[in-house]
């Protein structure tokens, strides 16, 4: 596999490894026993503008690894709505390009910061109507599978576990 030398510095010195404690927002996808899978969290602002920090871990191969560092480092310190629309391309430009068979691998990365930041916000605004009183009641509510019923959709619409292949294929898993 030919990897750009961007790739190459990202995978084997990764930015941002790891998980914050103290985290606003987590976004997981992937499948952790076959394939690659990200864990992303973040700590957003108080002001709800700006993502402060962003930690990952990652299970996966050069290319995931590094979109994941890329990823990361770009969005630490912007605006939530910029965060949110970094997109695919912008990671596979920032690395300078990657395999066309290692392109989805990006994909992995802007997802689970778009749900960690999605997150963040839903356990907000979740506290502030008085729908839960703390962090972990919003995590139990998660938990339990009662989140979707609040947000109206069916099982498996939100933080459903896939390689990211539905997001280019159009196919939903």
């Amino acid at each position: 596999m030919n990897y750009t030398a961007k790739v190459l510095q990202h995978f084997n010195n990764p930015k941002n490894v790891g998980r914050l404690d103290d985290y606003h927002g987590i976004g997981q996808i992937g499948d952790p026993d076959c394939g690659d899978f990200i864990e992303m969290t973040v700590y957003i602002s108080e002001d709800n503008q700006k993502v402060e920090k962003i930690r990952y871990r990652i299970k996966g191969c050069p290319a995931a690894i590094a979109t994941s560092s890329v990823t990361a480092e770009m969005a630490e310190g912007m605006q939530i709505e910029d965060a949110l629309k970094i997109t695919d391309q912008q990671i596979v430009d920032a690395l300078d390009g990657l395999p066309e068979s290692k392109i989805h691998c990006s994909l992995l990365a802007v997802r689970s910061l778009q749900l960690a930041i999605q997150d963040a916000i839903l356990k907000r605004l979740f506290k502030k109507a008085g729908i839960v009183s703390s962090d972990e009641e919003f995590e139990k509510l998660k938990a339990d599978g009662k989140l979707n019923e609040y947000l109206g959709l069916q099982t498996g619409e939100i933080g459903h576990n896939c390689d990211g292949s539905c997001e280019t294929s159009g196919m939903k898993c």
